[in-house]
């Protein structure tokens, strides 16, 4: 999985290409952390090009969710695929974790 930055104003966009599975080795979370360091609370996972999740990804995803809002943070996703999507609604965490259909910056 590769995880690239894409330097704006607001929100921060992080692109997350390839496959959110196990075994995880936690670029994601060390991403977000990194911006949350930086200051930058507003958090966008364009999911766009990740072509694959599973029950590891999602642990993925919340603990940069709960990274980001002990911060006073904000985390969302935007442009997942409509296969990954619906994982993450089974899994239960649109309940929780904002989807929205635009990684543009504000």
């Amino acid at each position: 999985m590769a995880v690239i930055f894409e330097p704006c104003t607001h929100p921060s966009v992080l692109d997350v290409d390839g496959r959110l599975q196990a075994p995880v080795n936690s670029t994601l979370i060390q991403r977000v952390q990194t911006r949350l360091f930086r200051g930058e609370r507003r958090i966008l996972l364009n999911l766009s090009r990740l072509t694959a999740i599973d029950a590891a990804g999602v642990g993925e995803l919340i603990q940069a969710f709960n990274a980001t809002r002990a911060a006073g943070g904000e985390l969302r996703v935007a442009h997942a695929t409509s296969r990954v999507l619906r994982f993450l609604e089974v899994a239960g965490v649109l309940r929780f974790l904002t989807a929205g259909p635009s990684a543009q910056c504000q």
